[in-house]
């Protein structure tokens, strides 16, 4: 498939993923000017009889305008276009740069309750925008959820629904059965493991990802009780009693005792708060969103706020006519050199003698190679540069972004130097025949807390 252009227009480059229901794959929009990128799921009936294949062609038409509908909101990627070739049949959604939340929810680290109630909030708000649709997601997993690179937010990708037309077939009677049950064990609840499920059972993955987020452990590691099939999990986690209560009530056995809309849920969790909850709430969500939870991060982003209030010093370069600001406590070193690039700097202050890593921020202007004088041409020569400069380098998310008010190209990636585990991000322009790229560098551990620091900078860059 890669290399192949479906629908006179959508070029497929790479694979995203593939399952049971169909291959996910990342695209771009030839007939745009800018080349957009998308993704485009493909989808497969079972059978390829003429019932089937009519039945599966109403299905897939009936779910597409499902999601057209969904497609207005913010947090639930928009569809783009959808349509049948060689008997197969497509989905093109906008594509959300990012990553999905199995990279936060993990065996290695047992989240707080403050941190899952904003989660599950985060959450809800999106699902609850859905269900007002009466639309029933069937797979909600940390895998499903994407946290936006641009914001923070939490997009709902991957609706089940529209699986079905790969996993039914008509019976003799002319009727459409399923032959796969759409979900996730662990995340699936009895009534939709029989093939019916509910609001509700959107509300019993939620919990189940707020449970698996509080034990670290995974949904389907967690035992049950022999009688009432309810889940054990309250011993694996600190919770206060009224958060325990209502995550009990979102994963009841029986779905009648469930809450019954995300509306409900959001309701319940705001009782937690005390009064002055909502201003508290704001810093708290924002701060989630970007994978924060330490105090030091906390201060952190506060301090960010406060720099932003004009206390941040300049960098000038009237070489290049570049301006960018920067935290008065990280140390600047002008670097001129004419090979890399390279024009200055910053580095974090060091924390104490237990902190051996410097995060960084670098400043690049290079002249663009006669080939690749467009960003899209350079992003593809400079993507290669990456990849090839270590071949342990895991790349997290890549899309386009903005550098300087100018379209530009992002790409985070992990890697290895000197035993230590290093992210980066890079981001990059092109303008007069100049690329210009800013590059964060930092320990995994402390890139999520230096990360608003870093975006407060690169946000800054001016280019006369």
């Amino acid at each position: 498939m890669i290399g192949k252009i479906l629908d006179g227009r959508y070029e497929i480059i790479s694979k995203l993923g593939e399952g049971g229901f169909g291959t996910t794959y990342l695209a771009i929009d030839r007939k745009l000017p800018d080349k957009d990128q998308c993704v485009v799921k493909h989808f497969s009936p079972k059978a390829t009889d003429l019932n089937t294949l009519s039945h599966a062609r109403r299905l897939f038409a009936t779910e597409a305008q499902v999601l057209n509908r969904l497609g207005s909101h913010d947090l639930v990627p928009r569809l783009l276009a959808h349509f049948e070739e060689d008997q197969k049949f497509y989905l093109v959604q906008e594509f959300i740069a990012g990553y999905d939340l199995s990279h936060e929810i993990n065996p290695k680290k047992q989240w707080s309750q403050e941190k899952v109630i904003a989660l599950l909030q985060d959450i809800l708000e999106a699902l609850e925008f859905v269900h007002q649709h009466h639309v029933i997601h069937r797979d909600i997993k940390p895998s499903n959820l994407m946290r936006r690179q641009q914001d923070g937010k939490i997009v709902l990708i991957d609706f089940g629904a529209v699986k079905q037309i790969s996993s039914q077939v008509v019976n003799a009677q002319g009727q459409m059965t399923a032959t796969v049950v759409i979900g996730t064990p662990g995340y699936i609840p009895s009534e939709q493991s029989q093939g019916q499920p509910r609001l509700s059972s959107d509300i019993y993955a939620v919990g189940m990802i707020g449970i698996q987020a509080l034990t670290s452990l995974n949904p389907i590691q967690l035992p049950k009780d022999n009688l009432t099939g309810e889940i054990i999990w309250r011993d694996q986690a600190q919770v206060s009693q009224q958060f325990a209560k209502i995550i009990d009530k979102m994963v009841k056995y029986d779905f009648r005792q469930r809450y019954q809309s995300a509306t409900e849920v959001l309701q319940s969790l705001r009782h937690l708060t005390p009064a002055n909850r909502p201003v508290k709430l704001i810093w708290r969500k924002a701060i989630i969103g970007l994978g924060i939870v330490t105090v030091a991060t906390v201060i952190a982003f506060l301090f960010i706020i406060i720099l932003r209030n004009n206390s941040l010093e300049i960098y000038n370069n009237t070489v290049y006519g570049i301006s960018i600001k920067y935290p008065p406590t990280w140390k600047k070193t002008i670097t001129p050199d004419r090979i890399t690039g390279n024009l200055v700097q910053f580095i974090s202050p060091q924390e104490g003698n237990a902190d051996t890593y410097s995060e960084n921020l670098n400043l690049i202007v290079q002249d663009s190679p006669y080939t690749h004088k467009e960003l899209e041409q350079f992003t593809k020569y400079y993507l290669d540069e990456v990849k090839q400069s270590d071949p342990n380098i895991k790349i997290i998310a890549e899309g386009k972004s903005q550098l300087a008010n100018r379209p530009a190209y992002q790409v985070i990636y992990t890697f290895k130097e000197d035993g230590m585990n290093i992210k980066r991000l890079q981001v990059w322009m092109v303008k007069n025949n100049q690329a210009y790229i800013i590059t964060y560098t930092a320990d995994v551990a402390k890139y999520a807390e230096y990360f608003p620091t870093a975006q407060t900078m690169i946000n800054s860059l001016e280019i006369n």
